[in-house]
């Protein structure tokens, strides 16, 4: 059986994700005036320390989102986007596979045609992770949930009109 056509993840260039370059500018900006300051009193040295610290590792998101998004651009690899890298795709529902129904493949294409599944989880087991053994979960919002997974079920079983 011919696989399906893949669902990349095409809306990338709508993403508004901050720049690594952005950041270091405002990072040396801030601390510029500051550095040249010698504290003798511990307390404030530690605090610019933390301050430092926590800007670094702003920074260091940064970079690995920029890092992501050059990846799932298909960037990273020399053929300048031609291969977009990351795609969705239901087994069950796409490839005829005997898998659960609600099972998710998180692949990448490569450039002599072939794929590389990386991932593949079922939605099951997704809601399971995060709902489990946690009390900040209400029934509330598992109940929306359900709510919305029933609804789409039912808007793909009806015949179109």
């Amino acid at each position: 059986m011919n696989p399906a056509p893949r669902k990349y993840v095409d809306d990338l260039r709508t993403w508004d994700l901050p720049r690594l370059e952005d950041l270091e500018y405002r990072l040396t900006e801030e601390f510029e005036p500051r550095a040249q300051v010698v504290f003798f009193d511990r307390k404030e040295g530690t605090l610019i320390r933390r301050e430092f610290l926590q800007r670094l590792r702003e920074l260091a998101g940064v970079a690995v989102n920029e890092t992501l998004e050059y990846w799932l651009r298909g960037l990273t690899d020399g053929l300048n986007g031609r291969y977009p890298d990351l795609n969705v795709e239901l087994p069950y529902l796409e490839l005829g596979e005997e898998v659960d129904p609600l099972t998710l493949a998180y692949c990448v294409d490569n450039a002599d045609g072939s794929r590389t599944e990386l991932l593949r989880v079922s939605l099951k087991a997704i809601v399971e992770r995060a709902t489990g053994g946690r009390t900040d979960v209400s029934g509330l919002r598992l109940r929306r949930l359900s709510i919305a997974l029933g609804a789409l079920a039912r808007s793909v079983d009806s015949p179109k009109a």
